[in-house]
């Protein structure tokens, strides 16, 4: 269904992965860290393949993109994660 061949990971997964990257680098695992997450799906993922989170910090957000390694596509663009200022545990 879809149009595809094989099944694909679901965009959601895709996100959730990198959130967790952008969680565990800008967050320190402390829940009231992000206030908002925007992004973008750009390109299909097949179960099994390799996600690497490109980020970086602007103020108070960080920008990211998912890659898909074995393809060298972007999945994720245009991201972002609002943190929260209030928050002690943001790398400000």
């Amino acid at each position: 269904m879809g149009g595809f061949d094989v099944p694909i990971l679901h965009g959601l997964c895709s996100m959730g992965i990198a959130g967790k990257h952008v969680f565990q680098t800008y967050g320190n695992n402390k829940p009231d860290a992000f206030k908002s997450v925007k992004v973008r799906f750009a390109k299909h993922v097949f179960p099994g393949e390799t996600l690497e989170t490109q980020m970086w910090k602007e103020g108070n957000k960080v920008i990211f993109q998912v890659r898909v390694v074995e393809r060298d596509v972007i999945a994720v663009a245009n991201a972002a994660v609002e943190l929260n200022i209030s928050s002690p545990s943001s790398k400000l």
